[in-house]
């Protein structure tokens, strides 16, 4: 049985990175460099396309905290790139049908170039860092009335953020088995 794989460049001074489906592990091999993640650690299946409906897609799969990334287009030169569609779309469709039958509580989901949720939780972290900040501050001479005020006046902007993330959604679900063909063309 041979393993289904997927190569592409990501970046200028990379070597390709190939992408391999060996049982119920993808392995991520760059260079002499190699990362196993298993199937059933699967925790979120994230595609995206641009909104101009070019051909580029990217695919995030996340396992837990370590994350792994595939592009539909390979870097040849300075402004150029090679599209790799077909490929790409062989692969993500695979991934997708084994992580959903290996992890059925992975997310599947259809998502844009930055989610409001990732956006909102980026500052709430920058204000919760800034809140503490401000509290160290406080305990230096002359600027603890100060400090306390911003860090009281932060705290609550955070609190009222993060009463506001339940309402976000997380990006619209993606049927794993029946992945659209305008998002991952069958041919």
């Amino acid at each position: 049985m041979t393993a289904l794989s997927y190569s592409a460049r990501l970046a200028p001074f990379q070597p390709e990175t190939v992408w391999t489906l060996e049982g119920a592990e993808l392995v991520e091999r760059r260079g002499p460099r190699e990362r196993r993640f298993p199937l059933n650690a699967l925790t979120a299946f994230r595609l995206a396309k641009p909104r101009d409906g070019r051909r580029r897609r990217v695919l995030t799969l996340a396992f837990g905290r370590r994350k792994t990334i595939l592009t539909a287009q390979s870097y040849v030169g300075p402004g150029r790139f090679e599209d790799r569609l077909a490929g790409f779309s062989l692969f993500a469709r695979a991934v997708a049908g084994a992580g959903a039958d290996l992890a059925p509580r992975a997310r599947f989901e259809l998502a844009g170039v930055m989610a409001a949720r990732e956006g909102l939780t980026w500052v709430m972290g920058l204000l919760a860092l800034g809140t503490l900040v401000m509290l160290l501050l406080a305990f230096s001479p002359g600027m603890t009335g100060m400090a306390i005020a911003i860090a009281a006046r932060m705290a609550f902007v955070l609190i009222l953020l993060a009463a506001i993330t339940p309402w976000l959604g997380r990006g619209e679900g993606l049927d794993p088995h029946a992945l659209p063909d305008e998002l991952l063309p069958a041919s």
